[in-house]
């Protein structure tokens, strides 16, 4: 599967919560069927009192609401961009 931002899922589980947004990259299975790799953000995650840390994680609705790319902070979306190589991606 192609990397690309096709191949992402972006889901908002509101303010109250360190990890607001779950990126889910589809294009990377992880060892679990279901489960792929992502990364939990803040809303500045390259912000010392920031957050931006990979994971495994199982894409669905108790990540929170499914956004559109184009919702995120501008931070979000230039680490979504450098994790999947193509920070020139036009979107």
């Amino acid at each position: 599967m192609k990397r690309s931002l096709k191949n992402v899922r972006i889901y908002d589980s509101g303010d109250k919560y360190i990890d607001r947004y779950t990126a889910v990259y589809l294009f990377e299975p992880e060892y679990k069927p279901g489960t792929y790799s992502g990364r939990g953000m803040s809303s500045h995650p390259f912000s010392p009192q920031g957050f931006g840390c990979s994971t495994v994680v199982t894409p669905g609705r108790h990540l929170g609401k499914r956004i559109k790319f184009e919702e995120l902070p501008a931070d979000c979306q230039k680490l979504i961009l450098q994790d999947i190589g193509d920070e020139n991606e036009t979107h």
